[in-house]
C-alpha cells in the first residue's frame, strides 16, 4: 500500500511539473505576441507621422496642404492616437498607393530603358555561324566484357590471397576481398582488382553479346597510385582462348603485358572471324611479385 502511495505521489508531482512548464510556455508565448503587436502599432504611428510631415505645405491661398482630411486639424504636426481615430482606411490606402507609384515610377522607367538597351545589344552583336553540316561526335568502342552490359565471370582457377578452406569454397568466399568481377568494372582505384596468390590463374568470362572479337585490352594502375610505389604485381605473359556457341575452343593469341610506365592500357589485335560468346584468360607470370593483381580486362569487337 505504501509503495502504491509513493507511486501515485510521484506521478502527481511529475504531472504538476509538466503542467507548470506548459503554462509558463503559454505565458511566455503570449508575452512575445503582445510585444510584437505593440511594436507594430508603434511603427504604424511613426509611419503616419512621417507621411503627415511630408504632405504638409502651403497652398496658393495660404492654407496648409494635407493629403488626409482626417488630419487637417493637426496643424502643428503632432501625432498621437487621437489624431488617428478620424482617419479613413480607404483614404490611407489610396494615398499609400499613390505615393508608391510616384516614388517607384522613375525606377520602373529606368529598368525599362535598361532592358531595351540590353535587348538591342544582343540583337546587334554578331551571331555565331552555324554550319549546315552536323558535327561529328567522338564515338567510343563498346566493351563487351563490361559488367554494366551483362558480362560475368563463369569460372576461376587460382589461389586466394587469404587462403581457402571447405567452408569458404562452399559459400563462394574465396575471393571476397578482391573478387574477379573487379576486372569487368569500368572504375579503377588502387586495390580494386582481382587479386590472387602467385602468378598463375585461369579465368573464364562470358561476354555480354556474341561478337567477333577484334581487340583485347589489359589495364594496370601506375606505380604512383600504389602504396608501395611499385607495379611488380601486374600480369606479364598471358594467353586467351575463345569458345564458339557450339563450345568449340580456339586460341586467340599469346601476349605479354610489358608494364611500361607510360602505357598502362595495352591493346592486342585479334585475328578472328568466328563469333564468340566466352573467353578464357590464362595468366602464366607476373613482373616479380608474390601476388598478381588484374585491374581491368576489355574486349572489343562487332556484333553479327
Amino acid at each position: 500500500m505504501a509503495r502504491c502511495r509513493k507511486s501515485a505521489c510521484f506521478v502527481f508531482l511529475v504531472t504538476l511539473t509538466i503542467l507548470m512548464v506548459f503554462f509558463y510556455y503559454i505565458m511566455l508565448a503570449n508575452w512575445k505576441s503582445v510585444s510584437t503587436v505593440s511594436r507594430l502599432q508603434s511603427d504604424v504611428q511613426c509611419l503616419t507621422m512621417s507621411l503627415l510631415h511630408q504632405q504638409k505645405g502651403t497652398k496658393p491661398d495660404g492654407q496648409p496642404i494635407n493629403a488626409f482630411g482626417c488630419l487637417s486639424g493637426d496643424t502643428q504636426g503632432s501625432m498621437g492616437a487621437s489624431a488617428l481615430t478620424g482617419c479613413d482606411t480607404r483614404e490611407m490606402a489610396s494615398y499609400l498607393d499613390t505615393l508608391f507609384k510616384r516614388k517607384f515610377g522613375t525606377v520602373m522607367d529606368d529598368v525599362y530603358h535598361l532592358k531595351k538597351q540590353v535587348m538591342s545589344f544582343r540583337c546587334d552583336s554578331p551571331q555565331p555561324i552555324i554550319q549546315s553540316e552536323t558535327l561529328a561526335l567522338p564515338t567510343s568502342r563498346i566493351n563487351y566484357a563490361s559488367e554494366d552490359l551483362g558480362a560475368r565471370v563463369n569460372h576461376i582457377t587460382a589461389k586466394p590471397l587469404g587462403g581457402s578452406n571447405i567452408f569458404k569454397s562452399m559459400l563462394g568466399l574465396d575471393f571476397k576481398a578482391n573478387p574477379p568481377v573487379n576486372m569487368l568494372r569500368s572504375s579503377i582505384t588502387p586495390g580494386s582488382c582481382f587479386g590472387f596468390l602467385g602468378s598463375n590463374a585461369t579465368i573464364s568470362i562470358r561476354l555480354a553479346k556474341v561478337i567477333i572479337v577484334e581487340e583485347i585490352a589489359l589495364t594496370h594502375i601506375p606505380k604512383e597510385s600504389t602504396p608501395t610505389f611499385t607495379t611488380d604485381n601486374a600480369p606479364k605473359d598471358f594467353e586467351v582462348y575463345g569458345f564458339k556457341p557450339d563450345k568449340e575452343k580456339e586460341m586467340l593469341g599469346l601476349w605479354t603485358y610489358d608494364n611500361a610506365p607510360k602505357r598502362r592500357t595495352q591493346t592486342y589485335k585479334v585475328n578472328n572471324d568466328n563469333p564468340l560468346r566466352s573467353l578464357v584468360f590464362v595468366f602464366n607470370s607476373n613482373h616479380g611479385a608474390n601476388t598478381t593483381c588484374v585491374y581491368r580486362l576489355e574486349v572489343f569487337g562487332r556484333v553479327l
